[in-house]
């Protein structure tokens, strides 16, 4: 046998080469929204420029979740089937579909009533809260819907509009960062806003530690939800399996690079919000939304906030909007205390504190 030169090229074979299916990437939809002027009242003038804002000031703003980085094929594929499988009522104008038996929303809202013991979301009418809030879901029409404007189902309907009229983005203190204040009084059981972003897996919480702040839970492993799609009347059998596999997985709202008003909102352990999950137009991870929703009446002026987590506050936290019962920094003594306070003061169990109020990274 000739052996080839060490400086001959090797043969090229022949054989035809199995053509692999090009993979194509699932391109986010943007819809935009307004974007908020950040004022800026620092005594040290010189910090007050755009200029010398910090990175995590600037972002793009969007009324609807787009897909980011790191998503598992199981969430990926969910979210394509429930684009092609939405749950968009057509009753046309001057019905509300609570009044009509065959509306699909209705009976979506419904089912979830009934088997999860979650009252609907109504418009005008306050939701009424739970102290494991971010568990009790929900769904509500969507803007693409057919039905009337004033729709008893489109619980939602304001929370994307007028933010330039409701909401004012502003510093006064460099330790506390931008905060959101209300420029009008909001009564107890309001939605409030969303928690717009990016929607992200695990993974793209590591590329540093701003996202990972910065972000929510979005889906974390709903045992509940699960056993819910499994039974729904109005869920076509096709569907049931790779929804229930979606979410089984843990996923995020990343709002860095993309996102709305809710990312400024500070933390406090005495909230005036509390978080939601909210299906709109389907019931994939693609449709499902992160909603703060009023615990007490607002008054004008004052500032928005709900609470982070203990696990957050451990370990991120440096001020707080409730001072008198949160940590100071690098005091070991204080922290403690703290901790114990907070948990007296939310009466919350391990598994809500940890799970149900969730900034990001709390596995």
């Amino acid at each position: 046998m000739k052996l080839r030169p060490r400086n001959q090229p090797p043969r090229v074979s022949r054989a035809k080469t199995m053509k692999q299916k090009a993979i194509v990437p699932i391109k986010p939809t943007i819809v935009a929204g307004k974007t908020l002027p950040l004022f800026s009242r620092l005594k040290d003038f010189g910090k007050n420029l755009v200029s010398n804002f910090p990175g995590t000031a600037f972002f793009t703003s969007i009324l609807v979740n787009i897909l980011g980085d790191y998503l598992s094929k199981a969430v990926t594929d969910a979210i394509n089937l429930g684009n092609q499988n939405p749950i968009c009522c057509s009753c046309g104008p001057g019905v509300s579909c609570m009044e009509n038996p065959n509306c699909a929303c209705a009976i979506a809202s419904k089912q979830f009533q009934k088997e999860l013991n979650v009252p609907p979301v109504l418009r005008k009418k306050a939701v009424k809260l739970d102290e494991n809030q971010y568990w009790r879901i929900q769904f509500c029409c969507g803007p693409k819907c057919q039905c009337s404007d004033d729709c008893s189902l489109k619980g939602l309907d304001e929370i994307d509009k007028d933010h330039d009229q409701k909401f004012e983005i502003y510093r006064e203190e460099e330790r506390m960062g931008f905060c959101v204040s209300t420029k009008k009084y909001i009564a107890k059981g309001t939605p409030v806003m969303s928690f717009n972003g990016e929607i992200v897996g695990k993974r793209a919480l590591k590329k540093g530690s701003d996202a990972e702040q910065y972000s929510l839970r979005l889906i974390d492993q709903d045992q509940a939800l699960i056993k819910f799609l499994k039974n729904a009347k109005f869920l076509a059998k096709d569907l049931v399996r790779p929804f229930a596999t979606a979410f089984d997985r843990v996923v995020f709202i990343n709002p860095l690079k993309y996102g709305n008003v809710g990312r400024f909102l500070s933390h406090s352990c005495r909230p005036n919000l509390e978080m939601m999950r909210i299906f709109q137009g389907g019931v994939s991870p693609g449709h499902m939304r992160i909603v703060f929703i009023a615990n007490r009446n607002i008054k004008a002026g004052e500032n928005l906030c709900f609470d982070y987590g203990e696990s957050y506050v451990e370990n991120h936290i440096e001020n707080c909007m409730c001072p008198e019962v949160c940590m100071k920094k690098n005091n070991k003594e204080s922290k403690m205390n703290t901790v114990g306070a907070q948990r007296a003061v939310r009466n919350q169990t391990q598994e809500t504190s940890m799970m149900g109020r969730l900034r990001s990274f709390f596995r």
